[in-house]
Order: structure tokens, then sequence, then C-alpha cells
């Protein structure tokens, strides 16, 4: 089964290259869909002269004007031909290599719907606080209003059989992505499996561009989907 990877990215010219070396060695029939949000750092330029078209498992895909990480996978969920598909940041705050564990039970036939947990791997950095509040609250809205048993709902790594992500019609476009497929695949029915994966968070200064503000909005996103169709 072939793993697609859809990478959306905006100004990540510091990390480019080395996410996407880490992914290309992870010993997975994979390819790469990478979508710049009309970057402003120099990253478009890496990926014009240096990926596009360069190598047979790597798409490169652009907007001509911001619209957000949300509407950077909306762009690569139809590009994608894998079996599965999973959702990789820019940046280095996880692992690739976590892909072989968590496409395992997709593979198997075990789960259709997969996501990493950072509060599962006993050896992890710890998040900021802040994080940790935030994401434990949005876990703790998808236990009672999905019916979930999940640690970790804001999570990157979020890994699906392709038919199913591709039945989902997503409208959001900033940063609602995690909170709005996790209500609707819940709401078709499909429990979600989690397993322990790396993280190596940064910070603002390094880039970090989530805030609480979109945490708020993401609780919001989840109790509109639990009562609305």
């Amino acid at each position: 089964m072939k793993l697609s990877i859809i990478m959306p990215v905006f100004n990540e010219a510091k990390t480019i290259r080395e996410i996407i070396a880490k992914v290309q060695a992870v010993p997975l029939e994979k390819e790469l869909v990478i979508v710049d949000d009309c970057s402003t750092d120099g990253t478009t330029d890496i990926l014009r002269n240096e990926y596009d078209g360069k190598f047979d498992n790597v798409q490169v895909l652009y907007h001509s004007v911001n619209k957000g990480k949300s509407a950077g996978i909306r762009t690569g969920i139809p590009h994608a031909t894998g079996d599965i598909i999973s959702i990789q940041d820019g940046d280095l705050e996880t692992d690739p290599n976590d892909f072989i564990a968590l496409t395992a039970p997709i593979r198997s036939g075990e789960a259709q719907v997969v996501y990493g947990s950072r509060y599962l791997n006993p050896k992890e950095a710890h998040l900021y606080l802040s994080y940790q509040l935030g994401g434990r609250v949005l876990s703790t809205a998808v236990n009672v209003l999905y019916g979930q048993r999940i640690t970790d709902e804001p999570t990157c790594y979020k890994v699906f059989r392709a038919d199913i992500l591709k039945s989902i019609k997503l409208t959001y476009d900033r940063f609602e992505f995690c909170p709005e497929v996790t209500a609707k695949v819940s709401k078709l029915g499909y429990k979600i499996k989690e397993l322990p994966m790396n993280y190596y968070p940064r910070s603002f200064d390094e880039g970090k561009k989530v805030n609480w503000k979109d945490g708020v909005k993401a609780l919001w996103v989840l109790l509109k989907f639990r009562f609305v169709n």
C-alpha cells in the first residue's frame, strides 16, 4: 500500500530541505505532495529550483495567495494517489520514521484512522504548558462529544485510509483541519486508534504559528459539528 504524505508549508526555508530528506529516507512506498502556501521567505524558490519536477515521487503545488494550513491540505488531497494519506508539517517537530508504525494498523486492516499521540510516548519532550492544557481540553471534548478515546486531538500525525479522507467534505482554511476532520470521521463511525509518536517542539521565535486563539476556534468547530450536519 502506497503512502501519500501531504505537506502544507508556509515560510519554512530554514527546515524544508531537511524535512523533505527525512521523509524521503523513510523505507516505505510513498509519495510527497507539497503545497506551498504563498511563502515569502524563499521557500517557494527552494521548491521550484530543487524539488519541482526533480523527483518521481514528489509533487509541488502552489497557492497564489496565502490561504492557511487547512486550505493547503484540501489542495493536496485530490493529488494524492496512495492508499493511505497522512499529514506532515514543514518543520522539524515530528519524526517521519513514525509513519512506519502509524501506517501499520491500516495496512493490516486493524484500523482505518490512526493518530500519533505525543502523550503516549514516555520519552517525549514536554510540550509547553499552554499547549498541554489546550490539547487535553480538545481531546476531552472529542471523547465526550464523539465517543472517542484519544489523548492528542491536535496532533500533526493523522493517518487515514485514502478513500475515507477523500470522501469527507472539508470546509475550513486555517488551522481547523484537525478538529474538522476529527469530528467528521467520528460522525462517520470510525474509531481513531492512537499510537505513540516523537515530538520536538519549537518556539514562536523558531517559527511556531499556532496560538491560543486557534485552540478556541478548534473547540468551537468540535461543538459546531457535533450538532450540525
